[in-house]
């Protein structure tokens, strides 16, 4: 029996609130603290992997990219800027 896949989920929930919460926070540190929730996210994608792809190592730092691509998206649309 294997484990479940917290880390596909934990992956899912955080691309999903990039994409629906991030826009509509307004209070700074709300939003910094979500950015720092992206990014951490990241950091335990490439300290930890992800659960299946041991064996695809360049999987982990895909997601991570992913993850601080959108913490990068997120802090250019805050400043007014347009989408990546």
């Amino acid at each position: 029996m294997s484990a479940p896949p917290w880390d596909f989920g934990l992956l899912v929930m955080v691309l999903l609130a990039n994409r629906t919460i991030v826009p509509s926070l307004k209070a700074a540190p709300m939003f910094w603290a979500f950015q720092a929730v992206t990014v951490a996210t990241a950091g335990w994608f490439i300290w930890n992997g992800i659960d299946g792809l041991d064996r695809v190592p360049i999987a982990k730092w895909v997601v991570a990219g992913l993850l601080v691509f959108h913490a990068v998206q997120n802090f250019v649309d805050r400043q007014g800027g347009r989408k990546i």
